[in-house]
C-alpha cells in the first residue's frame, strides 16, 4: 500500500465543521450561553481563540494518528461523528465539554499491538509539541485579549499551552478508547514516561489541584478499565 498522507474534499469539510463545532462547544461550555447572547462580539471573539488553540490541538492531534498510520500500511480517515457533535453542543450548554466530533478511523488488518501504541501516542505527542510552541509564544510574544466575563486579561498563547497539555493527558488516560489504553497495553514503560513528561509540563502550566485532580482521574480510570488485566 502507497504511504500517501492525503486529505480529500469531503474529509476536508468534516475536519472544518468538526474544529468549529468544538471551539463553540468550548467557548458555549467556558463563557457560558449568556455571553453569547448579551455579548456576542466577545462571545465570537473567543471562539475564534477556541479555534487557534484548541481547535488546532484537536485536529493536529488526529492527523498525527493519521499520518504514523499511514506510514505503517494502514488506511486513515477522519470521520465525522453527527451524533457525537450533537451531544458535545448539548452538554456544553450545561457547562460541559464532551469533545468527541470525530476521529481519524484505521483500517488494516496487519497493524502489530506496539504499531497501534505508536500511532495512539502520536496524538498526544503532538499535543505536548503545541503546548510548549504556545508556552514559548506566551513568554516571548505574549498576546492578552481582554473579556468583560473574565477577571483578568487573556494570554491566548498560555491558554492554548494549557488546554493542548489537558487534551494530552486526558487522551493519555488508561481507558478504552482512549489513546493512554493502548499505549499501556503496548509499553507501560512508554505509558509511564509520557504522563511523567506530562506532569513535568503541567507544572509549568497548570495549579497544583489540576495536577492532583488529573492524578485521581488516572487511579480512577484504571480501577474501571480493567486494563491491568489484560
Amino acid at each position: 500500500m502507497h504511504k500517501i498522507f492525503y486529505i480529500d474534499s469531503d474529509e476536508a469539510t468534516q475536519i472544518i465543521i468538526s474544529v468549529v463545532a468544538i471551539a463553540f462547544a468550548f467557548s458555549l461550555a467556558y463563557a457560558s450561553p449568556s455571553v453569547l447572547l448579551k455579548l456576542p462580539k466577545e462571545f465570537i471573539i473567543f471562539t475564534v481563540i477556541s479555534i487557534v488553540t484548541i481547535g488546532t490541538g484537536f485536529i493536529l492531534h488526529e492527523m498525527a494518528h493519521k499520518l504514523v498510520a499511514i506510514h505503517y500500511g494502514a488506511y486513515a480517515r477522519f470521520q465525522m461523528w453527527v451524533q457525537g457533535l450533537v451531544l458535545m453542543v448539548g452538554l456544553s450548554v450545561m457547562g460541559f465539554l464532551f469533545a468527541a466530533p470525530g476521529a481519524v478511523y484505521i483500517y488494516s488488518n496487519n497493524i502489530t499491538r506496539k504499531e497501534n501504541g505508536i500511532i495512539s501516542i502520536a496524538g498526544p505527542v503532538t499535543n505536548i509539541i503545541i503546548a510548549l510552541a504556545f508556552f514559548a509564544l506566551a513568554i516571548f510574544a505574549p498576546v492578552r485579549v481582554s473579556f468583560s466575563f473574565m477577571g483578568q486579561p487573556l494570554n491566548i498563547w498560555f491558554f492554548g499551552a494549557q488546554l493542548n497539555l489537558i487534551l494530552a493527558i486526558f487522551n493519555m488516560l488508561p481507558m478504552f478508547p482512549l489513546d493512554g489504553s493502548k499505549v499501556f497495553l503496548w509499553n507501560k514503560l512508554a505509558w509511564i514516561g509520557f504522563m511523567v513528561a506530562c506532569f513535568a509540563v503541567g507544572l509549568l502550566l497548570l495549579p497544583i489541584s489540576s495536577l492532583i485532580m488529573y492524578s485521581v482521574l488516572i487511579v480512577i480510570s484504571f480501577l474501571l478499565s480493567g486494563v491491568f488485566k489484560r
